[in-house]
């Protein structure tokens, strides 16, 4: 039975092995027909790793060229595989340790490396020879001083006073191309309409010398937050007060003195300015010694303020001083005797005047034209004087900024009362009351 069987199976040999084969062929190729080997491609951003090498251990700061920090490579699969792949499947990795830089040291290339999170064995991946490309620039760092500022109006009556920053100071790193560019850095805060304190957390910004901003994209700052506060504080406008040191020239005299602005606005506490009304300049800064013409000197009135007190505008510190000076005439007036109150004169005694008075008075011509006996009123005081005739001084009543007296007199005679014919003529009157 056996061999029997084993002849059946040997039987044609040749005949049954090439069946067998030409069935294997016929599977294989209704196989492929069926779920055949495809290619597509796919597309995956490039996922940079150990990028702090190229900062740290190169000094160099990188930026991709466009175009190479996606990737588009070629997929080989079965189409019951390919079909299920997405683009989300594909891991594409440069490692920066990895670069190669160029000759000129300003551009270099990384090998990516593209991997399939699903079907890794049944895949193959046609990428090899991808690579990402990078400038390459030096790079530099440098700390800049933060310069606060306070913007907008604050509410009526108030003005911003110190402005304060912390930090400080702010670390700039980045490449040496930008870096180099930075200016200066800001803080700003927003005081539009307060009238209290205020603080707030802005993000530095960064000016070139110009006063365009600098994009910090491509930066790193040490702090990317800064706190700034701003005082809000009271203001207040008041005169101005000026003294003179020194006499001018002879027959001159100081007609006035005039500033501008008349008058400033200050800022600071409420109780420091309330009592303040007015800000004094000393004497020794307007010296008019031996001056035949107006004097002009410019100062800066900050130095003057009172402690606790700033300027509410501080482009208003630098104030001109103009004290007028002016050649004056002398002439004498006469002082009619209508004009002139006696004073300290004795029930004893009658005055007169023996004529009218005379004054000689200086003052800068158009105010002496101005003068007119008429207007001079005066005062004598003829306290302890005797019978007889008197040259007694008058004391005129003139605007002492405008007029200087020099001598100013009458003539009086004083003349005692005839006691006796007043007493006889009262004896008279009362002897003919009683008859």
């Amino acid at each position: 039975m056996v061999k029997k069987i084993l002849k059946i199976l040997t039987n044609n040999i040749g005949f049954k092995l090439l069946a067998v084969a030409f069935a294997f062929i016929l599977w294989l190729v209704v196989y492929n027909i069926d779920d055949p080997t495809i290619r597509k491609t796919f597309t995956v951003p490039v996922t940079i790793e150990n990028a702090d090498t190229v900062m740290n251990n190169m000094n160099k700061y990188y930026e991709v060229l466009d175009g190479t920090n996606n990737v588009t490579f070629a997929v080989t699969a079965k189409r019951s595989v390919m079909d299920k792949l997405e683009d989300n499947d594909f891991t594409a990795r440069a490692d920066m340790s990895r670069i190669v830089v160029g000759q000129d040291e300003q551009s270099g290339t990384v090998a990516i490396e593209i991997t399939s999170s699903r079907y890794s064995s049944s895949v193959q991946i046609n990428g090899s020879s991808k690579y990402l490309r990078v400038s390459l620039e030096d790079l530099m760092s440098k700390q800049f001083v933060i310069t606060p500022r306070a913007g907008g109006t604050p509410a009526e009556g108030y003005a911003i006073g110190d402005v304060m920053v912390s930090p400080n100071v702010l670390t700039v790193s980045g490449p040496a191309s930008i870096v180099s560019q930075i200016s200066s850095v800001v803080a700003a805060v927003d005081a539009e309409g307060m009238y209290v304190n205020l603080s707030d957390s802005v993000v530095p910004q960064l000016y070139d010398e110009d006063g365009n901003e600098i994009d910090t994209t491509k930066l790193r700052l040490s702090n990317t937050t800064v706190d700034i506060t701003a005082r809000i504080l009271s203001t207040k406008e008041v005169s101005l007060n000026f003294a003179t040191r020194g006499a001018p020239a002879a027959n001159y005299t100081v007609t006035g003195i005039h500033s501008t602005p008349e008058k400033i606005w200050i800022k600071g506490a409420s109780n420091v300015l309330n009592p303040i009304v007015s800000i004094d300049v000393p004497a020794n800064v307007l010296n008019i010694s031996g001056a035949s013409e107006d004097v002009t000197t410019t100062i800066d009135i900050t130095e003057y303020l009172p402690e606790g007190v700033e300027l509410a505008d501080s482009s208003s510190a630098m104030i001109t001083v103009v004290v007028s000076v002016r050649e004056y005439s002398t002439k004498t007036f006469s002082v009619p005797s209508a004009n002139i109150t006696v004073e300290g004169l004795s029930d004893s005694y009658e005055l007169s005047f023996v004529r009218e008075g005379t004054a000689s008075i200086s003052a800068v011509e158009e105010d002496l034209a101005l003068l007119t006996p008429g207007q001079l009123m005066g005062t004598i005081d003829v306290s302890g004087l005797s019978e007889g005739t008197h040259t007694v001084s008058i004391k005129l009543d003139l605007d002492e900024d405008r007029y200087a007296v020099g001598t100013a007199e009458a003539a009086v005679v004083l003349t005692r009362k005839d006691t006796d014919a007043s007493e006889n003529g009262n004896d008279e009157d009362n002897s003919n009351t009683s008859e």
